[in-house]
């Protein structure tokens, strides 16, 4: 199964395909490009990460990937990427046992740990807001 549900790489997604597909969790999306947007000062690209992921919208800090969001049918999956410090910083977070456990469980490979944390209707963004200003902290 992949992390989203674009996975044709010769078509990438428009607009309105995405929004058609996330349906009741497009405010969600939308309030996540929001933040990230408003806070780092940076936009998102399309890129096609192959047919076990498909389609995402990737947002880059200088050279780091900071985020990326996989479109589904009426959900999203985020990718956020922790290096071993950071890993240690989220831990301490007071974060939502699900996502706690999600850090705990995934197994590091190479960089870090490449968390994915499914969003739907009933999501609260405040952890992956919290895992995305222990990546790149949020300058005031």
């Amino acid at each position: 199964m992949s992390k989203g549900i674009f996975t044709d790489k010769m078509h990438e997604p428009s607009k309105k395909e995405i929004f058609e597909a996330l349906s009741s969790v497009k405010p969600l999306w939308d309030k996540l490009i929001g933040f990230i947007e408003d806070n780092y000062k940076i936009t998102g690209e399309f890129k096609f990460y192959g047919k076990n992921f498909g389609w995402a919208l990737r947002y880059r800090k200088s050279s780091r990937v900071l985020i990326s969001m996989y479109p589904g049918d009426n959900e999203f999956m985020v990718q956020i990427i922790l290096n071993g410090k950071e890993v240690e910083k989220a831990l301490k977070l007071d974060l939502a046992s699900g996502t706690e456990k999600i850090i705990e469980e995934t197994n590091p490979i190479r960089e870090g740990k490449w968390l994915y944390l499914e969003v739907t209707p009933d999501t609260d963004l405040t952890d992956i807001k919290n895992l995305i200003s222990v990546r790149s902290p949020i300058k005031k």
